[in-house]
């Protein structure tokens, strides 16, 4: 009887963090999309940061993104992701396959917002393995955060979209 089996015990994640957010673009949504999923190498740049990124298409519609960063006690952190591109619905996922946010997703999904414009529904589910477990009231402060943190780098992203003669 379905329900009547033990679960399997797995670690338990210290903190869940959901947030989403929304961001506007001065783009068509087709252009935008197209934008947003030509990984490159160099990506980093554009977000203002540090960092290297190994971009290797294992077919048309998946990707898988090895990026490399400084942490604030001067050693690399660094995260792999495996995102799937579906763009019949102008979206993509990323799922963290290696990295201190293992399992951790997010969801993007370009929208037309009229004729000349777009925008992002960003919805981000992230899981940490270490450190205490989280209240209610940090968990949500966290996700306030990590959400502050990502909106502020798609408005970054934005203006560099808007800013491609490409485009």
């Amino acid at each position: 009887m379905k329900g009547s089996a033990p679960r399997a015990k797995f670690p338990a994640a210290t903190t869940c963090a959901d947030y989403t957010f929304r961001q506007r673009f001065r783009v068509p949504a087709a252009k935008a999309f197209r934008w947003c999923i030509d990984f490159e190498p160099y990506d980093w740049i554009l977000s203002g940061g540090h960092g290297s990124r190994k971009v290797t298409w294992v077919t048309p519609r998946t990707v898988i993104l090895d990026d490399e960063t400084p942490s604030t006690a001067g050693r690399r952190v660094r995260k792999v992701r495996l995102v799937q591109v579906y763009p019949e619905d102008r979206r993509w996922v990323s799922t963290h396959v290696l990295g201190p946010a293992l399992h951790s997703q997010f969801r993007y999904r370009i929208v037309p917002d009229g004729p000349s414009a777009s925008a992002l529904i960003f919805e981000g589910r992230e899981l940490r393995w270490t450190g205490p477990v989280l209240s209610e009231a940090a968990n949500r402060a966290l996700a306030r955060r990590l959400c502050a943190n990502d909106s502020r780098l798609w408005k970054r992203f934005a203006k560099e979209m808007e800013s491609d003669p490409s485009l």
